[in-house]
């Protein structure tokens, strides 16, 4: 083969090679960073920064059902003084989720209805795409998610 040739075929290899890389970059980037947030839809009181009084439903949630990667679903009655949810033995619902902390969140009773509020986890607490950064009040059809273990608010 000329040597024109080869040396044409080294430069296409090295682009490839490039393009490779800077995709893979790009992939591992996106996968530290988490999904981007649309700005299409507005922020849940007591979710981000907003001054907004909390909202109350009359949808009162009864029950939460656990959906943990790859296990069965697992139904939580909510009654009484509130329910614990982490990884350690002192929780009130056991999540196991390597990325969820030993007592990452709490759900608790709010004048009648129910609210969310994270004990200081290291991944977060989300509710309906948003980190929850203060107790904010929950209704059915909410949904939760601790590491990756996604909790669905129910009736």
């Amino acid at each position: 083969m000329p040597i024109e040739i080869l040396t044409l075929f080294k430069f296409v290899l090295l682009g490839l090679l490039y393009v490779f890389v800077a995709r893979t970059v790009r992939t591992a980037a996106s996968e530290i960073a988490g999904p981007r947030r649309s700005s299409a839809a507005p922020p849940r009181p007591g979710v981000a920064t907003t001054a907004e009084p909390p909202r109350r439903s009359r949808r009162i949630p009864r029950q939460l059902v656990l959906h943990p990667e790859g296990g069965a679903s697992q139904v939580v009655g909510l009654k009484g003084s509130g329910v614990i949810l982490g990884r350690g033995g002192a929780s009130d619902v056991i999540v196991d989720d390597v990325y969820v902390s030993d007592e990452h969140a709490e759900i608790l009773p709010d004048n009648g209805s129910w609210s969310v509020r994270d004990l200081g986890s290291t991944n977060g607490t989300f509710l309906n795409g948003q980190k929850v950064t203060r107790p904010t009040p929950l209704a059915a059809g909410d949904q939760l998610r601790l590491g990756k273990t996604h909790l669905e608010v129910r009736r």
